[in-house]
């Protein structure tokens, strides 16, 4: 079986505050299995240097979740955050 292709974008984000210079490349890739977010001197415990991904979107049992290692001294994810709440369709009217 042939692997699909990996797509990419790349961007540099800067940052929020106008105050603070430090502008941050980035790099998104999607394949099939998600979304990874890679990101200048930003990594996993089970990747090489400059390899891995702090932050991966995926869709897992018909639910999509952003799954994050914020600890790279750490094998599994620090957070497995579900979006379900974020539904357009759970949207509440304004009071």
């Amino acid at each position: 079986m042939i692997e699909p292709l990996m797509q990419s974008f790349s961007t540099t984000l800067l940052d929020a505050d106008p105050e603070h210079d430090a502008p941050l490349s980035i790099r998104l890739a999607g394949s099939p299995q998600g979304v990874s977010l890679f990101a200048d001197g930003y990594g996993d415990k089970g990747t090489m240097p400059d390899h891995g991904t702090p932050v991966f979107i995926e869709l897992y049992r018909g639910q999509r979740r952003v799954i994050v290692w914020s600890d790279i001294n750490r094998e599994d994810p620090t957070h497995i955050i579900p979006l379900g709440g974020a539904r357009e369709d759970r949207r509440q009217p304004d009071e």
